[in-house]
């Protein structure tokens, strides 16, 4: 291969990376809705744009902590003994992180075009 060869094997290799980055990073941060429940009941629904920083949820043996960076949600601090919650690590895009112990599901939910269901089964 010649030294052009390689030149454009880089730039095609290069544009390619930033298209992926960049309709990945715009598609969940501009949809993405956070819902947080506890024991089945709403405690709190709102954009991913719109939720702080850090998040402190009042839980039945303490508080658990929940930290935005990056368009990620995670749980830094949590009350209860095993900590699986932290270890769950980060979520994006739709995901959920579960607390069995404190009965808290943290969900991102994207809503893309096209995401309805095929079918409706009753």
């Amino acid at each position: 291969m010649r030294r052009n060869d390689y030149l454009l094997c880089l730039v095609i290799i290069t544009a390619t990376l930033c298209w992926f980055w960049y309709s990945g990073s715009t598609d969940a941060d501009s949809n993405a809705v956070v819902r947080i429940t506890r024991h089945r009941e709403l405690i709190l629904q709102q954009t991913l744009r719109d939720f702080p920083e850090q998040y402190l949820l009042p839980t039945e043996h303490g508080s658990l902590t929940i930290t935005k960076a990056n368009s990620c949600l995670r749980v830094s601090e949590a009350p209860c003994p095993d900590q699986l919650c932290e270890k769950q690590g980060a979520i994006t895009g739709s995901g959920s992180i579960v607390c069995i112990p404190e009965g808290v599901i943290i969900e991102i939910i994207t809503s893309k075009e096209g995401d309805s269901p095929d079918a409706l089964l009753h």
